[in-house]
């Protein structure tokens, strides 16, 4: 009897370390905006603007935002884009529709901030035409 009762003694302290030293509280937290690596001009902004610019930024229209063009026409737009500053770049106020930018972009409602994510993300990685 005296050595039941001793086993169920040390079970007991055992399940009881064991539940005092347990994590209750653990939990976890995923990243939900992992940082997006290695944006391509080519492959990810470009056809975004075929996607939502260029049926109003053709050739004839600055700026001219078709495959082939679309890069030099945006670099050369001081303060348009400022390559590693995304925040800086007037095209990201006209993206996000920023009430202080009097021309929004696409003009009639925001892109998915998916997109707006890709090009911000393009921008800080240096703009480059790769």
């Amino acid at each position: 009897m005296k050595k039941i009762t001793r086993t169920l003694g040390v079970i007991a302290s055992f399940i009881l370390m064991l539940s005092l030293t347990s994590c209750y509280y653990d939990e976890v937290i995923e990243n939900t905006n992992p940082p997006i690596l290695d944006v391509s001009y080519a492959i990810d902004i470009q056809p975004i603007w075929n996607q939502f610019c260029v049926a109003c930024h053709p050739t004839l229209e600055q700026p001219d935002l078709t495959e082939g063009n679309s890069y030099n026409a945006l670099i050369s737009i001081p303060g348009g884009i400022i390559p590693g500053n995304a925040e800086g770049s007037e095209l990201m106020e006209m993206l996000r529709h920023d009430p202080n930018n009097p021309n929004p972009m696409p003009p009639s409602s925001p892109m998915s901030a998916t997109n707006i994510n890709l090009i911000e993300a393009w921008i800080n990685q240096g703009a480059l035409n790769n």
